[in-house]
């Protein structure tokens, strides 16, 4: 199925193109539209990344009169369409995203973040153990990394949901999970603690500009006028030097991890994390991770 380029007329409107499986390269924007890919590869908090983005495609818009048009996709979709030649003038996207190496010239800014926790619905985190504890496996994110960080490699594994819910249902006393479980919790209405994992952190959204020539000076307003912002709390977020919460989350915002991975990285450099976390050699894991 081809991709279908949208008309201006609807990018006024707030509309955005669905990605297919299937690749192909689009036509350029035009002039006064800059494209902007949201890549969701780990879970977010609550909300829309992309709708998060959108907004501040609406505060361009007023101040310099060039639309916006946002896309979220999968990480297997933007790496088939950048593979087909098919580029965005704007990437947002996970810490260690493979595919796009190469075509950037490094540039990377993390506009929001989330962070690895232990969550009980007790009250201490004294025995927490492999056998105790069930792991929320994520999308794309090296969740096994922060597991064996905290000497939980053999812990079980189960999908995000699944993992949360295994949790409240006491068969696990311990979630190894991310800010969105605070949030998943936290709408239940439970009683929970929430103990930071300060290791490591891949939960790192970045914005990178890929656009050349006349768009890049409206692409460039984009990322400052996101960088702006200091309300990532409305979907759940966190970012480094601001605090915004006053709830379970505000434990997560004020903890800094030691290492994470590259904003971009190869597919061999990915293998090789995770080789190290088969073999659970935590000193070849530091010195393949970035510190932060």
């Amino acid at each position: 199925m081809a991709l279908c380029a949208l008309a201006v007329a609807s990018l006024a409107a707030g509309g955005f193109a669905a990605f297919s499986r299937n690749a192909v390269v689009a036509e350029p924007s035009a002039p006064g539209v800059i494209t902007v890919w949201q890549i969701d590869s780990f879970e977010g908090g609550k909300g829309s990344r992309a709708q998060y983005l959108r907004s501040v495609g609406d505060e361009l818009l007023e101040s310099s009169g060039v639309y916006t048009e946002v896309v979220a996709l999968s990480s297997a979709a933007a790496r088939e369409n950048i593979a087909a030649g098919n580029l965005p003038d704007i990437i947002s996207y996970g810490a260690g995203f493979c595919g796009a190496e190469g075509v950037t010239d490094g540039n990377a800014r993390a506009w929001c973040r989330g962070g690895y926790c232990l969550i009980t619905t007790g009250e201490n985190f004294e025995d927490v153990t492999y056998e105790n504890t069930v792991v929320n496996a994520g999308r794309d994110n090296l969740v096994g990394v922060a597991a064996l960080f905290a000497g939980l490699e053999r812990a079980d594994v189960l999908p995000p949901t699944s993992a949360y819910v295994a949790l409240l249902s006491g068969d696990y006393e311990y979630l190894l999970g991310t800010q969105r479980d605070v949030i998943r919790l936290q709408t239940r209405g439970v009683d929970f603690s929430v103990c930071p994992l300060t290791d490591y952190n891949d939960l790192y959204q970045y914005i990178t500009v890929l656009a050349r020539g006349q768009r890049r000076a409206a692409c460039e307003r984009f990322v400052e006028l996101l960088d702006e912002r200091d309300d990532t709390d409305r979907i759940g977020m966190l970012r480094d030097g601001l605090m915004l919460y006053s709830d379970e989350m505000h434990v997560l915002e004020g903890a800094v991890a030691a290492y994470t991975l590259p904003p971009m990285a190869g597919g061999d450099y990915i293998g090789q994390v995770k080789s190290a976390v088969r073999s659970k050699d935590i000193n070849l894991l530091k010195s393949l991770l970035k510190p932060l």
